[in-house]
């Protein structure tokens, strides 16, 4: 064989080799792929895994409630008349505590000096653009403001 001959079968068995060579490395690629999928696969399914186990404990907790919400006994027939004797009783207390926090709130009113809340509902209601109120009632709101302001002022002497 001639030179040319030689030098043309090493570039053969050279690229043969460099062939196989990158076979062998396409080969483990695709096996790290493999791999490398099979995992993202099992994490997905552990991922759907655990949402069906938490909506499966989830579930059972409804039916139990509801089981248990079938199971209970129905509570026993209210006695009417004493039902509203006890709402009665229940409204004079709330009415009792409203009075007492109301004339809480007028004597702290009148011992800072603070505007009631009628007083200022009676000014309003005159000075409202909407509003016509009568000569009483603009009478009235005036005696108002003027018994608040001596009251403010007294406050004020008072708390030097």
């Amino acid at each position: 064989m001639g030179q040319n001959a030689d030098w043309q079968a090493r570039w053969r068995v050279q690229r043969k080799a460099e062939i196989e060579r990158l076979h062998q490395v396409a080969a483990e690629q695709a096996q790290q792929l493999t791999e490398a999928r099979s995992e993202i696969e099992i994490a997905a399914l552990k991922r759907e895994n655990a949402i069906l186990r938490m909506a499966l404990a989830h579930e059972r907790k409804r039916h139990a409630e509801a089981n248990a919400r079938a199971a209970k006994p129905a509570p026993p027939p209210i006695d009417p008349d004493g039902e509203i004797a006890r709402l009665k009783e229940w409204i004079h207390f709330l009415r009792t505590e409203l009075q007492e926090t109301r004339e809480w709130y007028e004597d702290e009113s009148h011992r800072k000096g603070i505007m009631t809340f009628s007083t200022y509902g009676k000014l309003m209601k005159c000075l409202h653009p909407d509003g016509k109120p009568s000569d009483a009632e603009k009478s009235e709101a005036c005696a108002l403001l003027g018994q608040w302001k001596q009251d403010g002022d007294r406050a004020r002497r008072q708390a030097r």
